[in-house]
């Protein structure tokens, strides 16, 4: 079973992705969610995960924030940005930073079949 910390500060946005990841994916994960990255990081200080899922513009702490503090913890950490926002500078940035995927919202298909790729791994 693989767990996953699923980070987004958009409640509606939050619960369709966890719906969609537990629909596709039943029995095989299981999801922790934070509404930013400051909760997010203490989550992630506390459980040993196998994913993190998250949005870049968030209040507190932003996706690219809490993305370097996690691959601080854990440099080997997939972490996949799942946003409505992002450009070039933002993606360079997120590549530099160690981040394995920049999906745009709201193209779910595509974070299934990237989780996919992390899942079966």
């Amino acid at each position: 079973m693989k767990l996953i910390l699923v980070v987004d500060d958009e409640v509606d946005i939050l619960e369709t992705i966890i719906d969609t990841l537990d629909f596709e994916f039943e029995k095989k994960i299981m999801v922790d969610k934070a509404m930013n990255g400051v909760e997010a990081l203490a989550m992630f200080r506390q459980k040993k995960y196998d994913l993190v899922i998250t949005d870049l513009n968030m209040p507190e702490m932003n996706g690219i924030d809490f993305s370097i503090n996690v691959k601080e913890l854990n440099d080997k950490m997939p972490i996949i940005v799942f946003t409505g926002h992002g450009d070039v500078e933002e993606l360079t940035r997120l590549n530099h930073v160690g981040v394995q995927a920049m999906i745009k919202k709201p193209d779910v298909e595509k974070l299934v079949e990237t989780v996919n790729g992390y899942i079966h791994t």
